[in-house]
């Protein structure tokens, strides 16, 4: 068995032609941003990369044990003198919605978001039952 070196150009090629083929067939491009989640001894974290995202195009809900995050920005709009050809398009525009299955353990009452340098960091504290306690021995 032989094996291909993936180049990065072979990466480029490829979504090019996945562009070209969504675009004559109509098919809506669906993208979800990155994500890294984690839990901490208090708290479980979920960050997600937005760059070029404010946070009023971001809108979060918890609904029972599951946290949907959704949002929509406009594509940036071409006047007549500034007509963007793009030879490289990765920042991503249009809308998503990516949903998390939460743990039973934290306090969803007490959750954070914040936004900094296209970075949306979620913070959901463990419910007091669910902390690590010292047990003093008698």
């Amino acid at each position: 068995m032989t094996y291909a070196a993936y180049a990065p150009m072979d990466a480029q090629i490829d979504q090019l032609l996945t562009d070209a083929v969504q675009k004559l067939s109509g098919a809506v491009s669906t993208w979800v941003p990155a994500c890294n989640a984690w839990e901490e001894s208090d708290k479980f974290c979920i960050e997600m990369a937005l760059p070029g995202w404010a946070s009023d195009e971001v809108s979060l809900q918890v609904e029972k044990d599951t946290l949907t995050v959704t949002g929509k920005k406009e594509p940036p709009t071409n006047s007549v003198k500034t007509q963007r050809v793009f030879s490289l398009r990765e920042v991503e525009t249009g809308t998503f919605v990516r949903s998390f299955r939460l743990a039973s353990n934290i306090d969803h009452d007490q959750a954070k978001a914040s936004f900094t340098n296209g970075m949306l960091l979620i913070q959901f504290p463990k419910s007091e039952s669910a902390k690590p306690r010292q047990i003093a021995i008698e």
